[in-house]
């Protein structure tokens, strides 16, 4: 989710109008409404604000709740992550350099 379709989705579990807020944070409905179309971002100022406001931390304001950006693992993935642990920053390159010609050359 973008951060104004957490902004809308948060305001409206916390049951207020865009108004209401604009109100509870001081500034003007229509930026509050700017912010939930995605043409402003929450500057540094109101962030805190709007989380207070809401009764979220600024992360899952920017990056939604923790469950949506964070899926399972599959088997593969979990398998390759075991494999990688321990090597060298160089040797995990060399990993993905290789496996990334793997991919190109179609084996």
């Amino acid at each position: 989710m973008s951060v104004g379709e957490n902004i809308r989705k948060f305001r409206e579990e916390a049951g207020y109008t865009q108004k209401q807020l604009a109100e509870i944070i001081q500034v003007k409905e229509t930026y509050i409404s700017a912010m939930e179309r995605g043409q402003r971002r929450p500057g540094k100022k109101i962030l805190p604000l709007l989380c207070d406001a809401l009764g979220v931390d600024d992360k899952t304001m920017l990056f939604g709740a923790r469950e949506e950006y964070h899926r399972e693992l599959s088997y593969e993935e979990k398998v390759l992550l075991a494999a990688t642990e321990g090597l060298s920053n160089d040797q995990l390159r060399e990993a993905i350099q290789y496996m990334m010609k793997l991919k190109a050359s179609g084996e």
